[in-house]
């Protein structure tokens, strides 16, 4: 339980991060005379390249050098981050066992403002109801 506790709180400081990943792109111009054209050269760069998915599309972007190490450094907090939260989750699985485990469920907590739907219940039509 400390252990959920101490990584929900390193979560919450971890907030500020880009998503997606970066990598490094070598390109050629196409001129016939530009050095890149040279067979064996590996083109202009290295650029790099923020890739992520978005909306149900792969999205892409050049980022420019001077951007390089902030980028670098937001991705791999958003890399931190999804870490963290799967260990939460680890926990949180463990502790739902236990849970189910004993006689009575837990209170529910949930967000303030937030709507979760009905579920089960009695199916329409059923002689419970008449």
């Amino acid at each position: 339980m400390r252990l959920r506790e101490e990584l929900t709180q390193q979560v919450g400081l971890l907030a500020d991060f880009i998503p997606g990943s970066l990598h490094e792109t070598w390109s050629k111009c196409g001129k016939p005379t530009c050095h890149c054209a040279t067979e064996g050269d590996p083109g202009h760069g290295p650029r790099l390249l923020w890739v992520r998915y978005e909306g149900g599309k792969t999205r892409s972007k050049t980022i420019p050098a001077r951007w390089a190490e902030y980028f670098r450094a937001q991705v791999e907090r958003s890399e931190v981050f999804a870490f963290k939260i799967g260990q939460i989750n680890q926990i949180n699985a463990i502790l739902a066992e236990r849970e189910l485990a004993g006689r009575t469920p837990p209170p529910v907590i949930r967000p303030a403002g937030s709507v979760v739907p009905a579920v089960g219940g009695e199916k329409r039509g059923s002689a419970a109801g008449r």
